[in-house]
């Protein structure tokens, strides 16, 4: 058996002890009633007649011992279980009341023998009552000793794994609340860099419009970035909002764009069903992906550039394919690189294993594939 790891413990109540007594002697006095009703079975089948009561008696006269040892051996282990926190220790400390307890307990018999036959309690009678024991009885007796031992511990040992159990549970739980908070906090520390990432980039845009003296546009251009800063605040105090919302947010941003890009900016959006925009999805799940298409296709050459978003649903998994043209001989633009990396991360975060993103790139466009439950996880937040 290996060594138990040994756990804190606090000491049985007056409470607690009294009820552990009172059990133990119910269990005692059952033990006691079944073993005197098959004795009292067995002498009516000999045509004997014996009062049920002190039969009972007897039975309960003859465990007194065993009641006590139980009683006295459950407290002290359950107020101090690194007693048997080994199997060592469980060995000499069965060794020890097999060598002390088992001789008290069949003297104590003995001179209950001798007083139930109506005799004097001497020296003589006490040896002799002793001496009239066979080997059966002897073997017997240490039986209900070894097995009320056995029992006893067993059950401390029990008591002691589901203290280790609990602290164990505590400690996870404590772990888990911990890890829940810094996650949290990571969330909104990415929520926070990304939504500077898409006001600068928004104000670039209205930047460019100025200057090519476009101003009426830049006007139209203000207010819509307006109305795009209005939904950007109002979800960033939120950890899921509806697919309906966060595709018209990535309309009116793409509105706002095409302000800038004109003709060049063609985008194409597929498969945005009722069932689809009844969907939950992180704020600001899409935009920095059409912002990833637009800082490295229309910013790095002069051509037209296609987008085509893509949803379709799979069972409860949701599948969002976006794709953009690469313009032929463009150089390429480094930008910020935050679109998605930061996408990646969050969705890690978020669905923890239950989201997928990956990328493909080819001579003509460039892929990119999400796969997430349809509904956002119960668990999480």
């Amino acid at each position: 058996m290996p060594t138990l790891t040994a756990v804190p413990t606090t000491r049985m109540s007056s409470t607690q002890i009294f009820s552990a007594l009172l059990i133990n002697l119910t269990i005692w006095f059952g033990i006691c009633t079944v073993g005197a009703a098959g004795n009292f079975q067995d002498l009516l089948k000999e045509g004997r007649n014996l009062d049920f009561y002190r039969l009972w008696l007897s039975w309960v006269d003859n465990h007194v011992p065993l009641i006590l040892m139980s009683s006295v051996l459950f407290i002290t282990l359950r107020n101090c279980l690194s007693i048997i926190n080994s199997a060592q220790k469980i060995a000499r400390l069965y060794v020890g009341l097999a060598l002390c307890f088992y001789p008290l307990h069949m003297f104590y018999n003995a001179a209950s023998r001798t007083l139930r036959q109506s005799e004097e309690l001497n020296w003589y009678n006490w040896m002799l009552s002793l001496a009239t024991y066979d080997h059966f009885t002897w073997f017997l007796e240490f039986a209900w000793f070894t097995g009320t031992f056995a029992v006893v511990t067993a059950i401390c040992i029990w008591h002691q794994g589901q203290e280790r159990a609990a602290i164990l549970q505590k400690a996870e739980t404590a772990n888990l609340n911990l890890h829940l908070a810094l996650e949290q906090q990571r969330l909104r520390s990415i929520r926070q860099q990304l939504e500077p990432h898409f006001i600068f980039n928004a104000l670039n845009a209205i930047s460019a419009l100025v200057r090519s003296n476009e101003k009426p546009i830049a006007l139209s251009g203000i207010r819509q970035l307006s109305d795009l800063l209005r939904y950007a605040l109002n979800a960033s105090s939120k950890d899921w909002v509806r697919f309906s919302d966060e595709l018209q947010f990535v309309r009116d941003y793409l509105a706002l764009q095409n302000l800038r890009y004109g003709e060049r900016l063609q985008v194409h959006i597929q498969g945005d069903s009722d069932t689809i925009m009844h969907g939950d999805c992180p704020p600001l799940l899409l935009q920095p992906l059409i912002e990833n298409a637009l800082r490295h296709d229309l910013d790095c050459h002069e051509q037209q550039c296609s987008i085509f978003l893509h949803f379709s649903l799979h069972g409860e998994q949701l599948r969002i394919h976006l794709k953009n043209s690469l313009g032929q001989q463009s150089t390429p633009n480094p930008g910020l690189g935050m679109g998605l990396g930061q996408t990646k991360t969050r969705l890690d975060l978020l669905y923890e294993g239950q989201a997928i993103l990956h990328t493909k790139k080819t001579q003509e466009y460039f892929e990119l594939t999400i796969h997430i439950p349809l509904q956002k996880p119960e668990r999480i937040l």
